[in-house]
């Protein structure tokens, strides 16, 4: 019986000692991604020519025209933004990203989001539509939704908490003083986001391939919300997004790879990879709203 219990022991020692070294390492990871983020961020941001600054909405905004000066910006011309008013980001096969979580109000979870994975992620589609996968989409959400989706074993059958294509709403006002997160990021999505432009190896072929895959997934998709456990037919945002391109590489013999650690694709995945790189920086300091984008040529 000792020599059973004394097995027992060190087994549970040594699980924690793994877990304890999983959750450190963790921690230094997420720091030296943070470190990354800001430097991309800061570079992006030192190549501003031009300021000019409006007021709309009702709030000051500051528009930073960066110039574009690495030739996979040069190669690919086409406008940042949707619009000549430059309040929908992103164009066709572009990708939208925020590293602030959509729980604001829940102190701790919101900054384990924030330090570890990020908030939220999305791929612009055309006439100014976007695709994701969110798992909050519907008036008549729930725990039991939540445990339903999770028991699930495929496609939806109409429970509503599937992949989505949405009218573009990520700088543009549009929430209102109703919402939960009104009082931490006002009307607009998020204080800070950020805009990337996959280094595409030929556009119009993998667009389509995009096309076709969000049209085979739009409302049927569901949220997957075991992260960890990769599942066939249910997907978190950031998943949504890196898996997009793995069917691109399936069908075009490309060789994208949003996601090199292989785990949980993260904001942060998205970000820090040799495929993308930074088209739109938004932030707001002091409720003042400053835009950094890539110059039109």
């Amino acid at each position: 019986m000792r020599k059973k219990k004394f097995k027992i022991s060190k087994i549970f020692k040594f699980i924690l000692v793994i877990v304890l070294f999983i959750f450190i390492y963790s921690i230094g990871a997420s720091i030296y991604e943070h470190v990354q983020k800001n430097a991309l961020i800061n570079e992006f941001k030192s190549r501003t020519i031009e300021t000019v600054t409006v007021e709309k909405y009702g709030d000051v905004y500051h528009y930073h025209k960066v110039k574009r000066v690495h030739e996979y910006e040069l190669n690919d011309t086409r406008s940042v933004f949707y619009d000549s008013a430059k309040d929908y980001p992103g164009q066709k096969g572009d990708v939208l990203l925020t590293f602030e979580s959509p729980f604001p109000h829940m102190y701790l979870f919101d900054k384990a989001l924030l330090f570890w994975t990020g908030g939220h992620a999305a791929i612009v589609l055309e006439n100014n539509k976007i695709f994701q996968s969110t798992g909050n989409i519907s008036g008549n959400f729930s725990f039991f939704m939540i445990f339903d989706t999770i028991m699930h074993k495929g496609y939806s059958d109409g429970n509503g908490l599937t992949a989505q294509i949405v009218s573009n709403y990520w700088l543009a006002p549009y929430r209102n003083a109703t919402d939960v997160a009104y009082p931490y990021y006002g009307k607009y999505y998020r204080n800070e986001i950020i805009a990337v432009r996959p280094k595409y190896q030929d556009l119009k072929n993998d667009y389509e391939a995009i096309k076709e895959y969000s049209n085979e997934r739009v409302d049927k998709a569901l949220y997957n919300y075991l992260f960890i456990v990769d599942t066939k037919y249910k997907y978190y945002c950031t998943d949504l997004v890196s898996r997009a391109f793995e069917y691109i590489n399936s069908v075009n013999g490309t060789d994208y790879n949003l996601n090199k650690d292989g785990v949980v694709t993260t904001v942060y995945d998205l970000l820090l990879n040799d495929d993308v790189y930074i088209t739109i920086y938004k932030e707001t300091i002091n409720n003042e709203i400053h835009i950094y984008y890539l110059e039109d040529l």
